[in-house]
C-alpha cells in the first residue's frame, strides 16, 4: 500500500537514545497516566510533533514514526494539529494579557467568545413552536467537560433552592452514560465499571434505562436491509421504555426532580451508543410540562460531531442548560462553558447575596484559552466544518455501509452518525469496556500506522474533520482489512 511508505518506521534514531531511553525511564516511574492500567499497558510512543491529523512519534527504540490520528486526541481536536492560524491568536494573545482573575473583572477574549458562541447554539424548538425558546444566552465558564457538569447540576439545583423549592432536588439520568470523572458527574454518570471504588461519595440519582437499544447477537438470517429495519425498531421500542420509565417517576414524585441530564444523541464513552431524535422530542416535552431542567451535556457532541453544530440543534429542541468543552478550542487548550437561559439566571440574580451562584475555578475565562476558543470558531465557521463532517460522513457510509461489512460475521453492529463510525464486534461475552478484542485492535490498526483507541469490542473512528484524503482513504481502507482478518474464535 502506497500510504504505508510514509509511516512505516525509520531505521534512524531521531534522538540520542539515551536521551529517549531516559525520558521513557522517567514517564514510567513518574507519570500517572488517564484511564490506563499502567501494569498491562505502559507507555509506547513518545509524541514529539503534530501537525493536522499526522502525530510525529517516537518509540523506547528511538526510532521514528507516524501515527494518524484517528480519535482527534481524545475527541477534542477539530482542526488538526498546529494550526498555524489559531497559534497565532494565542501568540497575540499571550503578548497582552495571559490571565486575571475573572471575578469583578472582564476581559475582551471572553466576551468576544460568548458573543460568538451564542449566535450557533440552538434556537429552534419543535416542541415549544407557538413559544420563542428562551435563548441560550448566560455563559458559565469552567475547566473540562466534568466541571461543566458540575456546574450544570449546581446551577439546576440552586435554581429551585433559590425559589424556596428545597425538595426539588433529586437528578434523573440515562443507564449507559458517562459524564465525567468529578462526584457530581461521576454520580450522574450511569456506567458502574469506574465509579465502583467510590460508591460512598456519590449522591442518589434515578437512573432509567438507555434510549440506544441493546441489540445482542445480530440475527445473521437477516438481510441487511431487514437488519437496519428490526434496528430503527428496537431503537423506538428503548426510546418507549426510556419515556415510560421517566413518566412513572414524575407521576410519582411530582415534585422531587430538579433536572434530567443527557448526553444528545450519543452516548459515547458508554460505547458509542447511538439513540433518535425523536427521543429528545418526547424528552424534551416531558421535562417543560413536568417543570425539570433539561441539561444537554454536549461535552462530546458540540461542534459538528453529529453532523449539525450541536446534536440538540439536530434534533430541533433547545435545552435549559447545554455543557460545552472537547471541541471547544479546537483541541488546544482546557476550558467548557455551561450556558444556560434567562429564566434561569434572573432567579440567581438577586439583592441577597446568599443567591448568588458559589462556583468558580482559578482559571475560569482564561484569556489564552479564550483565543484559542476565538480562533476555532472562526475556522470552524470560515471554513465550513461541517461540510468537512458531511463528506467525512459520505466516505465512511460509502467504504463501510455495505453488506459486506453489516453482514460480516463478527459485526454485531455498524453505526454512523456526522463525523463518528462505530462498530460493535460479536464476541464469546457481552459487549464490555474491558473485552481484551479492544487492546488486539489497538495494536493491528497500530501495525498500519493508526491511533485508535476502541471501546472494549466497540471500534470507533472519530478523526479530525481537516484529515487529509489520503490519511481518511487508508484509515477506511484498513478498517475493511482488520475486520476481514479477525478470527471467528474471538
Amino acid at each position: 500500500m502506497s500510504f504505508l511508505s510514509g509511516i512505516e518506521d525509520k531505521t534512524s534514531s531521531v534522538m540520542n537514545s539515551k536521551n529517549i531511553n531516559q525520558l521513557f525511564s522517567i514517564d514510567h516511574s513518574n507519570i500517572w497516566h488517564p484511564f490506563t492500567q499502567e501494569k498491562l499497558n505502559p507507555t509506547k510512543f513518545i509524541v514529539k510533533s503534530a501537525k493536522n491529523d499526522i502525530l510525529s512519534v517516537v518509540d523506547e527504540r528511538g526510532n521514528q514514526r507516524e501515527l494518524i490520528d484517528a480519535i482527534s486526541s481524545w475527541w477534542v481536536n477539530i482542526h488538526g494539529h498546529c494550526n498555524k492560524y489559531i497559534n497565532d491568536r494565542i501568540k497575540e494573545q499571550l503578548d497582552t494579557l495571559e490571565h486575571v482573575i475573572f471575578a469583578g473583572f472582564s476581559h475582551e477574549p471572553a466576551i468576544e467568545l460568548i458573543d460568538k458562541l451564542r449566535r450557533i447554539l440552538p434556537r429552534v424548538d419543535m416542541t415549544n413552536l407557538h413559544e420563542t425558546a428562551p435563548s441560550l444566552n448566560r455563559a458559565f465558564f469552567s475547566d473540562n467537560g466534568s466541571t461543566a457538569v458540575e456546574v450544570a447540576i449546581k446551577m439546576a439545583i440552586q435554581y429551585w433552592h433559590n425559589q424556596g423549592r428545597e425538595n426539588k432536588k433529586r437528578i434523573i439520568a440515562l443507564k449507559d452514560s458517562y459524564h465525567g470523572d468529578t462526584v457530581g458527574a461521576m454520580s450522574s454518570s450511569g456506567s458502574g465499571y469506574h465509579t465502583q471504588a467510590f460508591k460512598s461519595l456519590l449522591f442518589p440519582v434515578d437512573f432509567v434505562s438507555s434510549p440506544a437499544p441493546k441489540l445482542g447477537k445480530r440475527d445473521k438470517n437477516l438481510s441487511a436491509e431487514e437488519y437496519d429495519k428490526f434496528v430503527e425498531l428496537e431503537t423506538q421500542k428503548a426510546a418507549d421504555q426510556t419515556i415510560a420509565e421517566i413518566e412513572k417517576l414524575l407521576q410519582i414524585h411530582p415534585n422531587k426532580y430538579a433536572c434530567i441530564i443527557v448526553e444528545p444523541l450519543v452516548q459515547a464513552a458508554g460505547g458509542m451508543k447511538f439513540y433518535s431524535k425523536e427521543f429528545l422530542q418526547k424528552l424534551r416535552k416531558l421535562t417543560r410540562e413536568n417543570k425539570v431542567l433539561f441539561i444537554a451535556d454536549e461535552v462530546f457532541t458540540g461542534f459538528g460531531r453529529t453532523g449539525d453544530d450541536f446534536a440538540c440543534k439536530e434534533a430541533v429542541i433547545v435545552p435549559d442548560i447545554i455543557c460545552l468543552s472537547k471541541g471547544l478550542t479546537g483541541g488546544y487548550m482546557p476550558m467548557s462553558l455551561t450556558f444556560c437561559n434567562d429564566e434561569i439566571y434572573s432567579v440567581f440574580y438577586d439583592d441577597s447575596k446568599l443567591k448568588a451562584f458559589f462556583h468558580g475555578h482559578s482559571y475560569t475565562g482564561n484569556p489564552l484559552a479564550c483565543a484559542a476558543a476565538n480562533a476555532s470558531y472562526d475556522l470552524y465557521v470560515k471554513e465550513k466544518r461541517l461540510d468537512d463532517v458531511k463528506f467525512i460522513n459520505q466516505k465512511m457510509h460509502l467504504t463501510l455501509n455495505i453488506p459486506e461489512i453489516k453482514l460480516h460475521p463478527l459485526v454485531r453492529n455498524l453505526r454512523i452518525l456526522g463525523g463518528i463510525a462505530a462498530i460493535e464486534f460479536e464476541t464469546a461475552r457481552e459487549t464490555s469496556y474491558f473485552d481484551g478484542l479492544g487492546q488486539l485492535l489497538h495494536e493491528k490498526f497500530l501495525e498500519r500506522g493508526i491511533l485508535l483507541r476502541p471501546l472494549g469490542n466497540t471500534l470507533y473512528f472519530l478523526p479530525p474533520y481537516t484529515i487529509s484524503i489520503s490519511s481518511l482513504e487508508h484509515c477506511l481502507s484498513s478498517l475493511k482489512e482488520v475486520i476481514n482478518e479477525l478470527d471467528y474464535d474471538i
